[in-house]
């Protein structure tokens, strides 16, 4: 992950310096605001049969909820194509996106997202077998916290452009899928054993009672079966301001329809079963399987991105 971070930094700089350059080129002659007026950006626009790639830069808000409502290790996912976007996890990867212009206003977009976030948190716990050999030690071993979810999105619709001059009104619509899913596992240092029935963990808080025959479980995952699924319908309105000969820098708004489908989410756990006298591993089904349709203002999503522009005549 730094080194996605360190590709930020450095993706981010060097799109400042392009604006910069793009602004000192375009007021370098100080022209005035008469001849500003009359000045001919038809070579800088896109035209009849002209493609482009883009990369989005900052998706502010995400346009869908998060994949299990109950769990602070939820990721979220936007329905325009943008990337996984969690706000409690950085670094999400860019969404790459297509247009093809039919006229020199009208134009097909496509726009593919994806994401994939891994991190594993290591603590410290007590090692038991040490201090039941020798009370004083302080041996340790380490308990260990995955986390991993996956995100991916596609959309298609249509664009039409207004405008002649260097910043153009973009307004447009179109389909879009979303599937994404995200599980936490746990590995302890400390076994559950005959002799030792309640072990230390990093984390005392985690252990809990599932079952009655299970007075003292520690989790040993949370996931999801299958992948949530998520499909629906997009209306969006925003510019694009060409800094150079067919390079522009866009924003736009999204407010969309979706339907939703989420699968059971079950929890895996582990204990000493007070009836068979056995270390026992138990799975509890936490959530069903649902589904359902959303509209409003939690749809709403904000976007910047990059797009260069290449003549295919």
């Amino acid at each position: 992950m730094n080194t996605i971070m360190k590709f930020n930094k450095i993706f981010t700089l060097a799109l400042s310096l392009l604006v910069a350059t793009a602004a000192f080129a375009d007021g370098a002659d100080k022209p005035s605001p008469e001849e500003r007026a009359k000045r001919d950006y038809t070579s800088w626009l896109p035209a009849q049969g002209d493609m482009s790639i883009g990369f989005s830069l900052d998706p502010v808000n995400t346009l869908l909820g998060t994949m299990f409502k109950d769990s602070e290790y939820t990721p979220s996912f936007d329905l325009t194509g943008d990337p996984l976007l969690n706000q409690e996890l950085p670094n999400s990867l860019v969404s790459i996106m297509g247009t093809y212009m039919l006229t020199d206003n009208l134009g097909i977009r496509a726009n593919l997202g994806f994401g994939l976030f891994i991190k594993n948190y290591n603590a410290y716990a007590i090692n038991d077998a040490a201090v039941m050999l020798d009370p004083l030690s302080n041996a340790k071993v380490i308990d260990q916290f995955g986390y991993k979810s996956f995100s991916g999105s596609f959309s298609l619709g249509v664009e039409y452009r207004l405008g002649k001059r260097a910043v153009q009104g973009v307004f447009g619509g179109g389909l879009n899928y979303a599937c994404g899913t995200a599980s936490m596992n746990y590995a302890y240092g400390n076994a559950i054993t005959e002799m030792n029935q309640n072990p230390t963990i990093s984390e005392p808080s985690l252990y809990q009672e599932v079952v009655p025959y299970l007075p003292s479980a520690r989790p040993l995952s949370i996931h999801s079966a299958d992948l949530i699924h998520k499909v629906g319908a997009y209306g969006s309105i925003g510019i694009e301001w060409f800094v150079a000969p067919k390079v522009a820098f866009g924003a736009n708004v999204n407010i969309g329809v979706y339907y939703e489908f989420n699968p059971a989410r079950a929890e895996v756990y582990e204990g000493w079963n007070t009836i068979t006298e056995a270390h026992t591993i138990h799975t509890e089904l936490v959530a069903p399987a649902n589904h359902g349709f959303q509209f409003g203002t939690d749809n709403i999503g904000a976007n910047l991105y990059m797009a260069f522009y290449f003549g295919t005549k």
